[in-house]
């Protein structure tokens, strides 16, 4: 089959990857296929150019991925960012300082280019963090007010992140800045207009593919932008309410390869190749 020209942009938590954070040996041969027969697949997820490497070593990426939601574009071939952009973390800094005085059992993370810093102490850890054994530095908040912040990350239960929301929307502007929840854990606040969905657009323009023939797959609100902006979002059958009301179909879930599914049977009825 002919995949010349279509641009297959995958989730990776929860879409490519199943329930237990692996990629089906079926998903992998399957990318392969696609690439082989001229198709161009890269991933949009929330993690960084540093903790994504593990679970992409056996991926056929063979164009720029988006990472931190949206906030950069990241070139692993030439192992540089292509574009990313930052925070006003000006404000951002203090409101997450009041946040810190007011809550607890949250872990508050902070991505500059390369690094994390950890700035809600040593009480409560992300989970996945320590499991994943992701690099991280504690800091004070404030002591890191003057470096470039691509991206914040909230970790807690859903309620007190709900109410972490409500608290910074009081403060800060809605057009400073953009919030969104990646899961019902985890709170991300990103550059102002910043999303998946901003970031490939901006992919699109760089490699200059077609339009209609751009798929894009998700699992969580996270990805509403993105799969509004492909000429083909899908959702995967495990995917968030939200999401699926935005596809234009539903596959299979992660846990049954969604995105070898994509490729075989999705792609060909929606899209001529």
């Amino acid at each position: 089959m002919n995949f010349n020209g279509i641009l297959v942009v995958s989730d990776l938590d929860g879409t490519l990857m199943d329930s237990s954070k692996n990629i089906s040996k079926k998903n992998i041969d399957t990318l392969r296929y696609f690439v082989n027969n001229g198709g161009l697949f890269t991933v949009a997820t929330g993690r960084t150019e540093l903790n994504i490497r593990p679970f992409i070593r056996d991926l056929p990426i063979n164009c720029p991925a988006i990472l931190y939601n949206g906030a950069a574009i990241y070139d692993f071939k030439k192992e540089k960012f292509i574009k990313h952009a930052c925070l006003d973390n000006s404000i951002l800094a203090h409101a997450i300082r009041d946040v810190l005085y007011e809550y607890n059992e949250i872990c508050v993370q902070i991505f500059t280019v390369g690094k994390m810093y950890i700035v809600s102490g040593t009480r409560y850890i992300d989970p996945y963090v320590i499991h994943e054994k992701q690099p991280y530095e504690l800091a004070d908040v404030l002591d890191i007010i003057n470096e470039k912040w691509l991206k914040v990350i909230l970790n807690g239960k859903n309620d007190k992140l709900k109410g972490i929301l409500k608290k910074i929307e009081s403060i800060i502007p809605k057009n400073k800045f953009n919030c969104m929840f990646s899961t019902d854990e985890y709170l991300e606040i990103l550059p102002f207009g910043v999303s998946k969905g901003s970031a490939l657009r901006e992919l699109i323009k760089l490699i200059g593919v077609n339009e209609n023939k751009v798929v894009a797959i998700g699992d969580y609100c996270n990805d509403i932008e993105m799969i509004k902006v492909a000429y083909l979002g899908v959702a995967t059958a495990n995917a968030h309410n939200d999401l699926k009301k935005a596809a234009k179909c539903i596959t299979v879930s992660n846990d049954n390869s969604a995105v070898a599914t994509l490729i075989n049977e999705v792609i060909p009825e929606f899209i001529s190749v």
